[in-house]
């Protein structure tokens, strides 16, 4: 008896010194409830309290429940670190009795819900819910969305998938709403770059880091000094889709700011292609070569634009109309100058993304000099080029899709080059009017990607949609988490990058297994439970009766 005294005294102990003392211990290999250094640091620099509402609570798909456990883990780890985070799951449909008021209200603040359409017998169950969290302070709030959609994903790829990222949305969520000062970005809007409309959710998907201004280099033509002073204020220039010559001045001016230390991103296509013909009237459309006059600033900085259009055999597909009037049926096919490249793992840009969709991209050289280059995307091993001009036809683009039809080896799309630039004017006259001293050589960084259009969202009765959706065929591509990685990367924000990169390996089931074998274990652990605490019990008892009878 004292015995069993000693052990619920020590029990009792360790009990209550656990709860004075909270450790939690993390046994996974993958260490997924240890939170990255760089959130710790993070966390460690909060001044004032954090605010978690999680609204994934209430009724939900049974495999949202992991994803609810999971994200209820990570934030008491979070606590463990700063008391000055704080959170809470919130029902949002407690005390609502319209639910079309409820999702109307909550669309209003960007909280969209996710429906699901479950079949239980002869049954239909539709289940509404928000898979979100608000993390406020004193001063604003930001919204996580919890949960990550794939192209491809199956509905436990997609939770997989949302609980790797879980860290990196909160993560993302805490930088934003402590930002003090933003820096500044600069998105060209001279020489016929991309309509604003265009590039509406690339901007706004940066304003939450940036302070993201237009710029506009023939603004002040008469006076170039002043142009590139006022370019200087900037630390990176985007340029997307120009389809307009640039002139020396103008060039000289890029060369000057990317030399003194401006880094940029370019986007571009050098060739006219009249999309409607292509697609909407006469299924051909010609692709006539644009001369954007940059072959000479590029060829310094170690890189070529090539003259041509790459298809690729591994893209996306485009919806086409057979039929006619009321008899048309919309049929997916694969269309291939759409490549779908993964971006190269290797690197902080690449790694952690999924396919992005390009259209129409050129391929770029890289050339030999003292510059560092980086691949950061290409084709696949089964592609061809087709060189500009030529006709392209959409009907023998579809018809012709066989692997016999693609031969050429991947061709580079994307390419980072950094390092120490030598100017592409050094023992050239420089333009009139520039007063200050001719910048010879200085270190930099640019991204060059063979696709003006990479950055531009789909529109939808004049408003604009989510960068890398589609809407024909409803899928989702990785533009604009790649070219925010891009965007990151050159203005330094390397904790942005470090915390996407952490690695949770979430065992899958068999499927084929729990399909052939499902019922049998479930029938064996709804039994074989029972029967074993009656067995520990019966031998207790039994074992008390022999102690007593003798």
């Amino acid at each position: 008896m004292l015995k069993v005294l000693k052990i619920f005294l020590v029990m009792t102990i360790i009990l209550f010194v656990g709860q004075i003392i909270p450790y939690r211990f993390d046994s996974t290999s993958d260490k997924r409830y240890k939170i990255s250094n760089e959130t710790e640091v993070l966390l460690k620099e909060l001044k004032e309290p954090i605010k978690i509402d999680i609204l994934l609570h209430g009724r939900m798909p049974a495999e949202y429940h992991r994803l609810r456990r999971e994200t209820k883990e990570l934030l008491k780890s979070m606590n463990q670190k700063s008391e000055k985070i704080i959170f809470e799951f919130i029902n949002p449909f407690d005390g609502e009795d319209d639910l079309n008021s409820l999702i109307n209200e909550m669309e209003k603040y960007g909280i969209s819900p996710e429906i699901s359409i479950e079949n239980q017998g002869q049954n239909i169950e539709r289940t509404i819910f928000f898979p979100w969290a608000i993390v406020s302070n004193n001063r604003r709030s930001v919204l996580v969305s919890l949960t990550k959609r794939n192209l491809g994903d199956n509905k436990i790829e997609k939770i997989n998938r949302s609980i790797r990222e879980l860290e990196k949305g909160f993560y993302e969520a805490f930088f934003e709403i402590n930002l003090k000062q933003k820096r500044r970005i600069a998105v060209l809007t001279s020489h016929k770059t991309s309509r604003d409309i265009l590039l509406t959710d690339f901007v706004k998907s940066l304003q939450k880091y940036y302070q993201v201004a237009s710029f506009d280099l023939k603004a002040l033509e008469n006076d170039p000094q002043k142009t590139l002073e006022n370019l200087n204020r900037f630390e990176l220039l985007i340029v997307s889709n120009p389809k307009k010559k640039f002139n020396y001045k103008e060039k000289y001016i890029i060369d000057q700011y990317t030399i003194g230390g401006g880094k940029s991103i370019w986007l571009l296509n050098n060739f006219n292609l009249d999309k409607d013909s292509l697609f909407k009237t006469g299924g051909k459309s010609l692709a006539l070569f644009n001369d954007l006059n940059l072959d000479d600033v590029f060829f310094k900085y170690g890189i070529r634009l090539n003259r041509n259009i790459v298809e690729d055999m591994y893209c996306a597909p485009i919806v086409l109309a057979k039929g006619q009037n009321n008899e048309s049926e919309y049929i997916p096919v694969p269309f291939s100058y759409y490549p779908l490249s993964m971006p190269i793992q290797n690197n902080f840009i690449g790694k952690g993304n999924s396919e992005i969709m390009l259209r129409f991209p050129i391929s770029i050289d890289t050339l030999r000099n003292n510059l560092d280059k980086e691949i950061l995307i290409k084709s696949s091993k089964l592609s061809r080029v087709k060189k500009i001009p030529f006709l392209i036809s959409l009907e023998e683009s579809i018809s012709s899709f066989s692997p016999s039809d693609f031969k050429t080896q991947s061709k580079f799309l994307g390419v980072l080059v950094k390092g120490l630039f030598e100017s592409a004017y050094k023992n050239k006259i420089k333009p009139g009017k520039i007063t200050e001293s001719k910048l010879e050589n200085g270190k930099s960084a640019i991204i060059v990607i063979g696709d003006g259009e990479l950055a531009e969202n789909q529109i939808e009765q004049n408003a604009p949609l989510e960068l890398g959706y589609d809407k024909w065929t409803n899928n989702f591509y990785s533009n604009k988490s790649f070219l925010n990685d891009c965007v990151h990367y050159l203005m330094k924000n390397e904790s942005l990058l470090k915390i996407k990169n952490k690695e949770i390996n979430i065992g899958l089931l068999n499927e084929s297994k729990v399909s052939i074998n499902g019922v049998f274990w479930k029938i064996f652990m709804l039994f074989t439970i029972p029967i074993f605490v009656y067995i520990i019990g019966f031998i207790g008892i039994m074992n008390r009766k022999i102690k007593f009878s003798k």
